[in-house]
């Protein structure tokens, strides 16, 4: 170590040996913007080829102002054909170098190799260069140091390269730069301390001069610091732009949705943000490879033109994983290799989004409970397999009973809540392999899947009216909710679930019709009454489009002078298939489907049309339904038939039940008060058969009250009915309403009622009902009375 300071310190002009280190810098920085520019990708060839020129410049510079910063007394000279092959040969072994390390540049054990061969190229120049000395003796090196100056060279030219080649950041640059300088400058002065100049008695050879020698290594570090400059100010240029258009392709590449990968073999070049953040990357990661996230290697010539798409499982370093769709392609390198593009996006939010829509598909949204298609794939699963071992099973279907009645006074909230809790209930009921599901509206659907049937059913149809037994309270309200259920056992009621739906259907139907809140297995003969119903139903909706339906007149008396006041429009069928279908069939029927609407508008609009060709004395009664004021234009078409008869309201009188005012009380007796405005007469029709309330009567002026034919009958032998009788009477002439007694049939009725002061009569003891072109006949011959028994079912029967 002592010997390397003497000669530094002792031997060198310090000024020489400062210039030479400004030279080797500024070499060195230009080494390394010239390995800055061949790292970016462009023209790599070039610029590598630049980087071993400069450098083995650098090199040689640094040498021979060194070698002028030497002082000794002795005459010396250079070589000048070793001089120049100092150059050469320094410059070709450092370049092959360069080359070696950077297009294997991925491998570290060639950057390290390319890096020692550059160190070697360094300490060839020197040890030509030193060849060519020219003086009056003899040169000898200490081989310790000679040795030491190769490792130095050897290790330092390794480090160098390896940095320069691994990152092209500029901490990697400028480390890579000062570890190329030490190299030159530790292989230099430990050469020059290991050399020894040995005076000899011969005459030293002619050689170049060292003024000479100095004008051309001053030229040739112009020329190296002038290559730099241009490097630089290239650099400069070139890397501002690339790096706008690296910032603006980065900003494109991470406001994607989708995370893109670069790698080569698996190994990752590069990322854009989203893909740093599926697979929690820094941005400033160490080498990483795509197969610790499962993501495996295709061959490049499977992945060809187009793009190859897959769905893999990713697996994150915590052991958890997401499910990816990745798009692969093949595409190029900056070194001209070629690597590969990924784009992958992660499927967590789709694929939860797409569990969330088919678990919608397949449940009802208000309960969560099956809903019909998941309850027809469960039943059809099921039947598979009870038809396979011969098993049994059963579907039972429910509804509510008066769930109406609950929408209407409470909300649809209340509704609502109260479906969600009887979906709850109904969910605790299930046994292992039993499902309830909500078909609709009030409408549930359950399985029993036990084989033990029917007895299974019908416990479970007990257990269901048990858990309704207690009322009910929802949002401060108590309520009485009790249901219908119906029943189909597989294989005795049907070997297909549509079959055993629709007989469970037809079942349930049955239990509503026998009185609510009970159960009913089905039986083949619902299904004779249903085909019936279903006939009927065909038979008189034809019957309405052909204009089949007729209508009939039944005329009120005056109780005491028996002088006619008013006739009832009462609604006729005969059908050719059914013959004479009496009301109380065809009735029910068209107030279930909803026919009775059309049906309704039909009997008035002809009422009115039959009443014109009337004495103006002669009113015409017509029954409304309750349907035909839900969501109805009644006035409307009450003005309408009147208007387009030529009648006057007066002269109509509109029957209805106490019903309608049960369902809707408040908006019913609005349209009842518009309905009188227009002078038409109002009755209430089967007085005292429903839940009669005198509020009623109180808050809207009836003009008549019609007994209902229930306390007419046995009047004469019936002190009780005739208490009845008596006290509705004296309660409408307190109230200023016409009293009508319907289904007055003997003369001793008639006088009773008259006893009573009832103002109207009705029934076949004052005429059966006639057909319309028969009315004037009988105002003619007023005094005839017909008796006799048969049917008075009117439109609202």
């Amino acid at each position: 170590m002592l010997r390397i300071v003497d000669c530094l310190t002792l031997e060198h002009d310090l000024s020489l040996v400062l210039l030479a280190g400004i030279i080797c810098l500024l070499g060195c920085l230009s080494c390394v913007a010239t390995g800055g520019r061949a790292m970016a990708g462009e023209r790599s060839s070039i610029w590598v080829t630049l980087l071993g020129l400069c450098a083995g410049c650098t090199a040689w510079s640094t040498h021979f102002i060194g070698m002028l910063a030497y002082q000794t007394s002795i005459p010396i000279t250079h070589d000048l054909a070793l001089t120049v092959l100092s150059l050469l040969v320094g410059t070709l072994v450092i370049g092959s170098g360069f080359l070696l390390a950077f297009w294997r540049r991925h491998s570290r054990p060639m950057r390290l190799s390319g890096g020692i061969l550059v160190g070697a190229g360094i300490a060839s120049l020197h040890y030509i260069g030193m060849q060519g000395l020219r003086f009056p003796g003899t040169l000898s090196h200490d081989s310790d140091l000679v040795i030491a100056s190769l490792f130095a060279a050897g290790i330092l030219g390794a480090l160098a390269v390896d940095k320069l080649f691994h990152r092209n950041t500029v901490r990697s640059r400028l480390l890579a730069g000062g570890l190329l300088m030490l190299t030159i400058l530790c292989l230099h002065f430990l050469g020059m301390s290991a050399t020894r100049l040995e005076l000899g008695l011969f005459e030293a050879r002619v050689g170049v001069s060292r003024s000479f020698l100095i004008v051309t290594v001053t030229l040739v570090s112009l020329l190296i610091l002038m290559s730099g400059m241009l490097a630089a100010i290239v650099d400069q240029r070139l890397s501002s732009q690339l790096a706008l258009q690296a910032e603006r392709f980065r900003m494109l590449a991470d406001g994607a949705f989708e995370g893109l990968i670069v790698h080569q073999d698996l190994l990752i070049l590069d990322t854009n943000l989203a893909a740093r953040n599926l697979l929690r990357l820094d941005e400033e990661h160490d080498e990483r490879y795509l197969s610790d996230w499962s993501i495996e290697a295709i061959p490049l010539q499977q992945l060809g033109d187009e793009a190859l798409i897959q769905e893999i499982q990713v697996r994150h370093d915590n052991g958890s994983d997401f499910p990816a769709k990745i798009c692969r392609r093949a595409i190029m390198l900056q070194n001209g290799e070629q690597g590969e593009m990924i784009a992958i996006r992660d499927l967590t939010q789709r694929r939860e989004n797409e569990a969330r829509i088919a678990h919608l598909a397949l449940h009802d949204v208000l309960t969560d409970l099956p809903n019909r298609r998941l309850f027809n794939e469960l039943a059809n699963s099921t039947l598979e397999h009870a038809r396979k071992h011969g098993k049994s099973f059963a579907l039972l279907l429910m509804d509510l009973d008066n769930f109406k009645a609950v929408n209407d006074m409470y909300g649809h909230a209340v509704g609502d809540e109260l479906i969600q809790l009887v979906g709850r209930r109904l969910t605790d009921l299930m046994q292992e392999g039993d499902v309830v599901a909500r078909q609709g509206g009030d409408e549930f659907s359950l399985l029993s899947a036990s084989t033990r049937q029917p007895e299974d059913a019908a416990a479970l149809a007990e257990r269901i009216h048990a858990v309704f037994a207690s009322s009910i309270v929802l949002d401060g309200a108590q309520l009485q909710v009790e249901a219908s259920v119906g029943i189909a056992v597989y294989p005795d009621d049907g070997d297909t679930v549509a079959d055993l739906m629709r007989n469970a259907d037809t079942a349930m139907y049955e239990s509503k019709a026998g009185g609510k809140a009970t159960t009913r297995f089905f039986e083949s003969r619902m299904n004779l009454q249903l085909d019936a119903r279903r006939k009927l139903e065909s038979r008189l909706r034809l019957a309405l489009e052909l204009g089949a339906l007729t209508l009939n007149y039944q005329p009120l008396v005056d109780c005491s002078s028996r002088s006619t006041v008013c006739f009832e429009a009462l609604l006729r069928w005969t059908d050719d298939e059914l013959g004479v279908v009496p009301p109380l069939d065809f009735i029910p029927v068209a107030e279930q489907t909803g026919l009775i609407v059309p049906i309704g508008e039909f009997v008035l609009r002809q009422a009115c049309r039959d009443a014109a060709n009337w004495p103006a004395h002669i009113r015409v009664a017509v029954n409304l339904s309750v349907a035909q004021f839900g969501n109805y234009n009644i006035v409307g078409i009450v003005k309408e038939a009147l208007e387009s008869n030529g009648i006057c309201g007066s002269r109509l009188e509109l029957e209805i039940t106490e019903s309608l005012l049960m369902d809707d009380k408040s908006d019913a007796l609005a349209t009842l008060a518009e309905l009188k405005s227009l002078g038409i007469r109002i009755a209430m029709d089967d007085f005292g058969t429903g839940y009669s309330s005198l509020s009623y009567l109180q808050r809207f002026g009836f003009n008549k009250l019609k007994i209902d034919r229930a306390f007419v009958s046995d009047l004469e032998n019936n002190p009780q009915n005739a208490g009845i009788v008596e006290a509705v009477v004296s309660m409408g002439k307190s109230l200023h309403m016409h009293v009508v007694a319907e289904g007055v049939e003997t003369s001793a009725q008639a006088d009773i009622l008259s006893s009573l002061d009832c103002d109207e009569l009705q029934g076949y003891l004052i005429s059966r009902p006639m057909q319309a072109d028969e009315v004037q006949a009988y105002l003619d011959d007023a005094s005839s009375s017909n008796t006799g028994e048969g049917d008075s079912a009117s439109l609202a029967a």
